[in-house]
């Protein structure tokens, strides 16, 4: 079954509700080669991590308990400078 795509004034609508209802849309920054790095060895340890690799549950959290140290979140850090 083939999906219906959306007509310019149906996103529109879909977006000023969205924001009617509370909800904030931002603008994120591109990724730098150096996030892209990043995000590869973070899969990389997710997947070894799920075939039982201890090394790289390890690493996942080591990940997990720096990011709640931080003060902004990942959403946060991601905006874009407007």
């Amino acid at each position: 079954m083939p999906s219906k795509r959306l007509t310019d004034d149906e996103m529109d609508n879909l977006i000023a509700q969205f924001v009617r209802d509370g909800g904030e849309v931002i603008r994120l920054r591109p990724a730098t080669k150096r996030d892209q790095e990043k995000a590869s060895r973070r899969w990389y340890h997710e997947d070894k991590a799920i075939a039982g690799s201890t090394r790289s549950k390890d690493a996942l959290a080591r990940e997990s308990a720096r990011e709640k140290t931080m003060i902004f979140s990942r959403d946060e850090r991601w905006k874009a400078e407007e």
